[in-house]
């Protein structure tokens, strides 16, 4: 499962479809958010799959933590430049640059930035859901269905990619919180500064 696939999610019933506007516009009411999450795991061919839960954190612009609460205790957090993916079981730590041309590839910036979403996506209304298909071929999403509820923040994301795969995603309880600030989402292990994407 792809930890990018993580980008995308948000919580409760829902009534209509949102846009991209509703979306990146509800997500800014606060400056920051935090909540319950549930992600399910179907691989292609199969009926059932993976669940993980933990809690994540949201901060507008382009900042987010996923904070799992299995026996791993993995995180998973971007800050706005760099997505890392931090294992403390296996010791690993890894970094990804993320420049204006990936985050358009990511689902995240269907919920946060719009004009990227815009660009990186066609959009469609489909009863209470909003359906977002990559305007080119990508192998890690070939299409984004998004849900709000009555906040208006997003209540359940499914993402399939092009193999049938299926991340499921819904988080509940959404609280406003403060801003934690940067290195909230920039998580290392223990006793080590947070890791940089390898120079190529």
């Amino acid at each position: 499962m792809s930890s990018l696939l993580l980008f995308a999610a948000l919580s409760s019933a829902a009534s209509a479809a949102p846009t991209l506007d509703s979306l990146a516009a509800a997500i800014n009411a606060a400056p920051a958010w935090r909540a319950s999450f549930t992600q399910r795991y179907v691989p292609a061919g199969f009926a059932e799959g993976t669940t993980d839960r933990g809690v994540v954190t949201v901060a507008p612009p382009v900042r987010l933590r996923f904070e799992y609460r299995g026996d791993s205790k993995q995180v998973f957090a971007v800050d706005g430049a760099v997505g890392r993916m931090v294992d403390p079981e296996a010791g690993s730590c890894d970094a990804m640059p993320l420049d204006n041309a990936t985050w358009g590839r990511l689902p995240l910036a269907a919920l946060l930035d719009p004009a990227a979403a815009g660009q990186a996506f066609e959009s469609a209304a489909r009863e209470a859901t909003l359906v977002l298909v990559p305007r080119e071929p990508m192998t890690e999403l070939a299409r984004l269905e998004v849900t709000a509820g009555s906040d208006g923040l997003p209540a359940t994301v499914v993402v399939l990619d092009a193999a049938g795969n299926r991340n499921e995603f819904g988080f509940r309880d959404w609280q406003r919180e403060r801003d934690p600030g940067v290195e909230a989402f920039r998580p290392s292990l223990p006793g080590q500064p947070p890791c940089v994407p390898d120079q190529e």
